[in-house]
């Protein structure tokens, strides 16, 4: 798979490179060198200060832990008390919430729209003892997750807060100060994010298929017609004006605006598949949207200020790819070989259908979306990478590829996702690595354009596996110091890209220990079976 985001200058390079050092692929990277070499751009470096030591998260991950624990022993004697006195449903209910969250079958960021309500009068006396006793464990753990959060903040953990947070409000969906750090504001007898409360105020309602319509269309919307310029006409008549992309359809979500000529329904598809990305990426990156001194104000105001927010991420999305190069043909000249960009200049991301391959077709969209979120994280956008770090910009693009959803589960950094998989073969078949300090140092021009094909896909394939090495290695251990490292590069204060520390100033280890660290980590990796494997050919 090819994809190019121009202005970023990055372009994903397949990983295996048996299936892609055709012909064809050579004459791609050919052109795609010329075209690139001519995009100008703009230095962006800059500097972080030391992380915090690991004690410091470690003495935060004890203290969970012995909070977490009491709440489990607790909650497991309520459920054996339920079991006694038969209620047996609700003792085995109450057992899942006992579990860690790692064990949860149940979402946590799904939270309730509705304020929970109070016990019913007249439960018989055992009944009302053992709800009271459930609700009054969950509101006391759940106040002992926000302050330790809030402790999390101060000893410069914003991810882990994030996290506690997250957790306090699923026990707990009605602690006020949780909810409004979550992005969330009391409406009528709910809760509502800001731009679904706007939505519900002027009559507008949700759709699975046509997304938001307002309440009193919503029938004959059932019913085959459509709204359009004012009038009623047939979905039949809307879609064939619609046909012509500059007449398409126009979705709104909470952070998207999605153009399209594919059809309404599609377009609210997609808005609920980047929706479900965005909500996934800024919880699992948040330490990036919101600095220390921003999460701090968030937890004591409940003003959920992140950057870029308030401002949609605009997709394109053409029905067929003939149309997608036909309109970009104009301003990008060799656009026939991506299947996807993000072009910094306008701030739009651009895709087509792809009916042959629909799992590349969203690879392709996280991978793109991945760079307009971090780009677009701030009102002005800066080119990144031109001369040092150039591996972190497509590193991440490439390992949030493995995005998925299985159940009510989100994930990401699959060791088995080719990406990951091919990072792990280069290192214990191909006994391939560049020293981090010589890597890292490398910035557009002599990542992209420095090197044959071949070692531009192995450059690619670190990339992906030091991404994965920093967020998970020793348990997420550098996880927070390369949040930050990611913050600073993509910083919009020129100032501070005029400088940037080194990996090992970063994480306080040396290079030539996170060298063999990451090598350690990358063989201790499950390896793809040999029929995944082969597929991969």
């Amino acid at each position: 798979m090819c994809r190019l985001c121009y202005g970023l200058t990055a372009i994903s390079v397949p990983a295996d490179p048996d299936r892609d050092m055709s012909p064809r692929w050579a004459r791609i990277w050919i052109a795609l060198v010329a075209l690139l070499f001519v995009a100008g751009l703009v230095p962006a470096t800059q500097g972080i200060a030391a992380p915090a030591t690991r004690n410091k998260l470690d003495r935060l991950l004890a203290e969970y832990a012995a909070l977490s624990t009491k709440f489990s022993a607790d909650m497991l004697a309520l459920a054996d008390f339920c079991e006694q006195q038969k209620f047996a449903d609700d003792a085995e209910r109450i057992r899942q919430l006992a579990l860690p969250i790692s064990g949860q079958t149940a979402d946590i960021d799904d939270l309730p729209e509705k304020i929970q309500p109070d016990l019913p009068p007249g439960l018989p006396p055992i009944e009302n003892e053992w709800r009271t006793r459930l609700r009054t464990l969950q509101k006391a753990y759940a106040q002992d997750l926000f302050l330790l959060s809030r402790r999390s903040i101060i000893e410069a953990q914003p991810s882990q807060a994030f996290h506690w947070i997250r957790e306090a409000a699923f026990h707990d969906p009605d602690h006020q100060q949780a909810r409004k750090a979550l992005g969330f504001v009391r409406y009528e007898d709910g809760w509502a994010t800001p731009f679904t409360a706007e939505r519900l105020k002027k009559g507008f309602v949700w759709h699975d298929q046509f997304g938001w319509i307002l309440n009193t269309h919503v029938k004959r919307y059932e019913q085959g017609e459509r709204f359009y310029t004012g009038k009623w006409i047939s979905a039949v008549k809307e879609a064939s004006i619609r046909n012509d992309f500059r007449q398409g359809w126009e979705v709104l979500t909470e952070h998207f605006e999605i153009h399209t000529n594919y059809s309404l329904e599609r377009g609210v598809e997609l808005g609920q598949a980047l929706e479900e990305y965005h909500r996934f990426f800024v919880r699992e990156f948040a330490a990036f949207f919101n600095s220390k001194q921003q999460m701090q104000a968030l937890f004591n105001s409940g003003s959920t200020d992140l950057r870029g927010v308030g401002q949609r991420h605009v997709v394109h999305y053409y029905r067929t790819r003939n149309e997608y190069v036909a309109n970009l043909k104009p301003r990008q000249s060799n656009i026939d070989v991506t299947n996807g960009l993000y072009l910094p200049s306008d701030r739009i991301a651009y895709f087509y259908d792809d009916p042959d391959n629909p799992e590349n077709n969203l690879e392709t969209m996280f991978h793109e979306v991945t760079h307009q979120l971090l780009g677009e994280s701030a009102r002005s956008i800066a080119d990144v990478g031109q001369n040092e770090n150039f591996w972190l910009i497509e590193g991440i693009a490439c390992y949030m590829e493995s995005f998925k959803r299985e159940g009510d589960r989100m994930s990401v950094g699959d060791p088995l996702h080719s990406r990951i998989h091919w990072a792990r073969v280069r290192v214990v078949e191909e006994e391939y690595f560049v020293p981090m300090q010589r890597f890292t140092a490398l910035g557009m021009r002599e990542f992209q354009f420095g090197a044959d094909f071949t070692t531009l896909q192995r450059y690619y394939s670190q990339a992906s596996g030091m991404v994965h090495f920093f967020l998970h290695a020793q348990d997420g251990a550098y996880r927070e110091q390369f949040i930050a490292h990611l913050a600073q590069v993509y910083s919009p204060d020129s100032r501070k890209r005029a400088h940037i520390a080194g990996l090992d100033e970063v994480t306080g280890v040396p290079f030539s220990e996170l060298d063999r660290q990451y090598v350690e980590y990358i063989k201790s990796l499950p390896s793809a079976l040999d029929t995944a494997n082969t597929a991969q050919q």
